[in-house]
């Protein structure tokens, strides 16, 4: 994987339906647009210094699995399987499944409306299956065989799904901007009062919404193994693959004023297809679908990719199904971790429980964040002797804002949803008994009592 397949995996992986969802949220939070901007730039700091972080992290262990290894090496192996089982139960495969069947939401408004469900029977029962769900399933089946047939696969349809999808904003941001039906008088910032706690409380809220649209440039630390020369790769392809994206949501963000000012922005979920429709009109609504949808295949191939290469490296520490850790004698991709991530999600869809068990491990995917994120201190001072190969942009300052931004949303996020949060611990402990059954056959394999 050469520099750019890697900027390509990291922007496709991070634009996503979520920048044309989430400022309705924030704009709930504040009736200025100048904090409202404000908070996407502390949002878009927060991710360049977790960059130049992963960056040095990624120096250390230059292979497959990212966090998986950051947190094995600096706290225990027991933290590095509770984030590979977290990905694989939910967090990676409910991920996937959120962003399959939202691509099947807008691929259906494409398709007449009378097609609602196949229906069929086994075993003299009458089955149905919504198309919502068939055109998910198929999806997801369709990248995981893309990827099952080697890295450059891939990484071609991957650099095709985000020069589309750059394109496509690029489109949005002209199209939007050269329009004479909004208003340069909503964005005036108008700061009413002082800040008060619930103010700050707010804006955690608030950046804790903008930390998970930023969210995705870590793919790359995850196929870390196949990066070309990984130590001065990843870090250039993360640093221009972030700046590129904040670039992209800030100017976006000021369509989105420019179409409407902020007190009519609150808490409105399509907030993109709002802003388009004030500033074009509706015959733009087929546009914004398709625009969507590659938006939507991009980041969906990124996360099959990197989410299978976390099992993978699972497996090969002994901590995970043994067979996920072959790869393809031919295309030398992990395609049994491939598989079983399509299956384990093809599942959750089928099951339409994966919204509610992403709503608990919110909590769990800020606290690795944050472990993650200390855990350059952690490695630092154990290895005081070994320099890493990239020293993090501005340590310790970039890394310690870093970490110290991860634990305020954490708090927030703990202090806004506290029954999510505990049953998101839930999820996590239920595979003890797991991490216990793959250290036994790891113990047992290296002793000659299990071949």
């Amino acid at each position: 994987m050469s520099q750019t397949d890697a900027y390509m995996l990291i922007v496709g992986n991070v634009i996503g339906i979520g920048i044309f969802t989430t400022t309705g949220y924030i704009a709930s939070f504040t009736s200025s647009p100048l904090v409202l901007l404000f908070l996407w730039l502390i949002g878009g700091a927060l991710a360049f210094s977790g960059v130049v972080t992963y960056a040095e992290l990624a120096s250390r262990f230059p292979k497959a699995g990212g966090d998986f290894h950051y947190l094995t090496h600096a706290y225990h192996p027991a933290l590095g399987f509770f984030f590979g089982w977290s990905a694989f139960v939910v967090t990676y495969t409910g991920s996937i499944a959120v962003i399959a069947v939202g691509f099947s939401h807008y691929f259906l408004n494409l398709i007449p409306p009378e097609w609602q469900a196949v229906r069929f029977q086994l075993g003299g029962a009458v089955f149905s299956i919504p198309y919502l769900k068939i055109v998910a399933i198929l999806i997801i089946l369709i990248i995981t065989w893309i990827n099952a047939r080697g890295v450059r696969p891939g990484t071609r349809w991957q650099k095709i799904f985000t020069l589309l999808g750059i394109g496509i904003l690029l489109l949005f941001i002209l199209l939007g901007l050269s329009s004479e039906a909004g208003s340069w008088q909503n964005l005036v910032p108008l700061l009413r009062g002082k800040p008060t706690i619930g103010d700050l409380v707010g804006s955690g809220a608030a950046l804790a919404a903008i930390f998970f649209t930023y969210a995705g440039w870590t793919a790359i630390v995850y196929v870390a193994g196949e990066v070309r020369d990984p130590r001065q790769t990843i870090h250039l392809a993360l640093t221009k693959g972030i700046l590129t994206v904040v670039f992209l949501y800030f100017i976006i963000n000021i369509v989105y004023l420019y179409a409407q000012p902020i007190r009519d922005m609150k808490n409105v979920v399509d907030i993109g297809y709002r802003s388009l429709l004030i500033l074009r009109g509706s015959q733009w609504s087929t546009f914004f679908s398709l625009m969507i949808m590659i938006a939507v295949l991009s980041t969906l191939n990124a996360t099959i990719m990197s989410g299978s290469r976390i099992y993978y490296a699972m497996a090969r520490k002994g901590q995970f199904f043994p067979f996920c850790g072959r790869l393809h004698p031919r295309f030398r991709v992990p395609c049994w971790a491939l598989w079983l991530q399509a299956g384990w999600t093809i599942l959750l869809v089928l099951s339409g429980s994966f919204n509610q068990l992403l709503s608990y491990t919110v909590f769990i995917m800020l606290c690795f964040a944050f472990l993650a994120s200390v855990s350059i201190f952690v490695l630092r001072w154990r290895k005081k002797s070994e320099p890493p190969p990239y020293s993090a942009w501005g340590f310790p300052y970039t890394s310690l804002f870093f970490s110290l931004g991860t634990l305020w949303i954490l708090i927030n996020t703990f202090i806004s949803h506290p029954t999510q949060s505990l049953m998101g611990i839930g999820v996590i402990l239920v595979g003890i008994p797991f991490y216990f059954y793959f250290n036994r056959w790891k113990t047992g394999k290296s002793n000659g009592v299990m071949e």
